[in-house]
């Protein structure tokens, strides 16, 4: 399900943020070169004010940031790694580093739920984590999510 809505080019190993901003920003610069969208600060605005309500920082190592937006037609996925962690206002309190930020039409978007419950289902495995994090490639990282996406 998740690899549907992820490119390989989607995927950025390592991160080069230290910052939940700077990710936050690295991830939406990411999204914006890949769908080639051209609303970074739309895009961005919508994720922050989504942060607002709740740190979209999911605990276990993992932050799915999300939103909503209404000139966004079809749901779309980055994903990044931070081998060595980002504190992101993780529910749990630990560093993030495993990232992946969703966008979806503000109407009639199945798709949101269903990729984000199917992230957190395949993440919930320590064992899955453990090998996203320390995935060399984009393509690697997919290959995992593939294998472990039931």
């Amino acid at each position: 399900m998740v690899v549907d809505f992820l490119l390989k080019r989607a995927i950025k190993i390592p991160l080069e943020s230290t910052t939940k901003p700077g990710v936050l920003i690295e991830l939406v610069d990411l999204l914006c070169d890949v769908y080639e969208l051209d609303r970074k600060e739309e895009i961005l605005t919508a994720i922050l004010e989504r942060e607002e309500l709740m740190s979209t920082g999911v605990g276990y190592g993992i932050a799915i940031p999300h939103a909503k937006i209404d000139f966004i037609t079809v749901s779309k996925l980055v994903g990044g790694v931070s081998p060595s962690g980002i504190d992101y206002d993780a529910v749990d309190g630990r560093l993030s580093q495993i990232f992946f930020l969703l966008v979806s039409p503000r109407n009639g978007s199945g798709d949101h739920v269903r990729i984000l419950s199917s992230l957190s289902r395949t993440l919930h495995s320590q064992e899955v984590r453990d090998m996203v994090i320390t995935a060399p490639s984009s393509e690697q990282l997919i290959r995992i999510l593939r294998e472990y996406d039931k």
